[in-house]
């Protein structure tokens, strides 16, 4: 058990992936400023690189690779509530949900 199972980390890097391209329709949709989404976009692009870091050990998945991207997540959920005047409600819900979804796939992450 020292091996990623590929399937669970490609379906975390599918969700950023997918919310990465849901967020050019929601910039015209919702019309999110210019400044929000160059941050959502950076914080994306940093959950795929620690994405692509997590590991396994002998126990299981390394702990220390999933908090990094665990921390990471939670920070940009945290920046979606700094941004909150500058979003309409739809938008950070549909955020929120995206988000939670990848913290689902990222739990599921598991080595073989």
């Amino acid at each position: 058990m020292t091996e990623i199972k590929p399937e669970t980390v490609r379906n975390a890097e599918n969700a950023v992936r997918d919310i990465k391209n849901w967020l050019a329709v929601f910039k015209t949709e919702y019309n999110v400023p210019d400044e929000a989404m160059k941050i959502l976009h950076e914080k994306l692009d940093e959950l795929g690189t620690k994405i692509g870091s997590i590991t396994c050990d002998a126990s299981g998945v390394n702990a220390d690779s999933v908090k990094s991207v665990a921390d990471t997540l939670a920070l940009g959920k945290q920046w979606l509530a700094t941004f909150g005047p500058e979003l309409s409600d739809e938008a950070k819900k549909v955020l929120h949900e995206k988000l939670d979804d990848l913290g689902q796939k990222l739990a599921a992450i598991d080595c073989k």
